[in-house]
């Protein structure tokens, strides 16, 4: 027995400095890891393009490159709205500042009266130099970096397009029992290709719609609010919450309180509608993950990579998820992920075979006694 008990906690122990050594890997291949996974996303959402292609007779590579061009079309527009938002930023900074800094005053005027003493000068700056200005440069990082990774982002693309169509007889030469391969593997692409389109096409139906409203408004910056939406929109459950807190501020700030209020109400519904009726009803239990296991596979993977591991956290959980039910001994961890199922109404009462009869039926529960 001591023997036993020493294995199982030498395996444990082997298992933990595993996890770790995967875990520090992880976190020092991100300049590979996340650019070649992008790519491959970028590539699930865009094959539906490649096959349409191939399925007229054309190479692999002609469909592979006829959905690179239209990646490459929807790229340089978001180029186009990202310049045009950036300039509108900087036109709108400084009154900006301006404005916040006689609302540091007064905020500063009504605390003094209250006595509690706040020098204004020293709010205002703390306001632009701890707040604004390093918004402002982690978003040129951003933007930097993901410019630097594009390239790779196509290159991967192309090629991942391209081998999609061979992937079936690689597979086949590889495992044994190519039925059960393949369908596992279908499952996997089929299901994460799904998503990825689903949330694409209402991540962009969610951002429309925020536009529509801030424009009506009239509330600044409306173009990178929008923008902003459809990027946070992919992240689950605190994205969109994100994506709202800059639309009430903008909002606040040009136009008042009361437009504060109907954005924030506005980006409720909408967010709401979309993310809680119309994405389940196009998606089903295809996601098939609980919301507390999104959330820490969020935090986790965004702690790893930062913000593009939040972005790619879902997809990943639900490729190891699928994985796992599929792996002897190690489904019992897809269970857990899954979110809890739904009991019937049957379930919840079990019904006897025969009912109470001192309750029902009185007078065959006085027969069976004198019986």
């Amino acid at each position: 027995m001591g023997i036993f008990t020493m294995s199982r906690r030498a395996q444990m122990i082997m298992v933990a400095a595993a996890t770790v050594v995967v875990i520090v890997g992880l976190r020092y291949a991100e300049p590979f890891l996340v650019p070649v996974l992008f790519g491959i996303a970028l590539a699930a959402i865009s094959s539906p393009i490649a096959s349409w292609v191939t399925r007229r007779g054309l190479p692999p590579a002609i469909g592979a490159l006829a959905a690179l061009v239209v990646d490459l079309a929807i790229l340089a527009f978001v180029g186009a709205v990202v310049t045009i938002a950036g300039v509108e930023l900087e036109e709108k900074v400084p009154a900006y500042l301006a404005r916040a800094s006689s609302m540091t005053v007064a905020v500063a005027a009504t605390l003094t009266e209250r006595g509690l003493p706040v020098n204004p000068e020293f709010l205002s700056r703390t306001l632009h130099t701890a707040s604004l200005v390093p918004l402002l440069g982690g978003a040129a990082v951003t933007v930097a970096s993901a410019a630097s990774n594009l390239g790779v982002v196509l290159l991967v693309v192309f090629f991942a397009l391209c081998e999609f169509a061979g992937a079936g007889a690689k597979i086949r030469a590889i495992i044994s029992d190519p039925g059960r391969g393949l369908e596992h593997i279908d499952r996997i692409v089929r299901e994460v290709k799904k998503y990825l389109v689903v949330k694409t096409l209402t991540s962009l139906l969610v951002a429309v719609l925020a536009y529509m409203m801030l424009v009506l408004l009239d509330v600044d910056l409306a173009l990178l609010l929008a923008s902003s939406l459809f990027v946070l929109h992919f992240i689950p459950n605190i994205g969109a919450a994100v994506a709202t807190i800059p639309a009430v501020l903008a909002a606040l700030a040009s136009q008042g309180p009361g437009t504060a209020a109907i954005v924030a109400i506005g980006y409720l519904l909408i967010n709401l509608l979309v993310g809680n009726v119309l994405e389940p009803r196009v998606l089903g239990r295809t996601l098939g993950l609980s919301p507390l296991a999104v959330l820490l596979g969020m935090l986790f993977w965004g702690w790893l990579w930062g913000p593009s591991g939040a972005l790619l956290s879902v997809p990943i959980m639900m490729v190891a998820k699928i994985t796992l039910e599929n792996v002897e001994g190690l489904s019992w961890i897809a269970r857990i992920m899954e979110p809890a199922p739904e009991e019937p109404e049957q379930e919840k009462a079990p019904a006897s075979e025969e009912p109470p009869p001192s309750l029902l039926r009185p007078s065959v529960a006085g027969a069976r006694r004198s019986g």
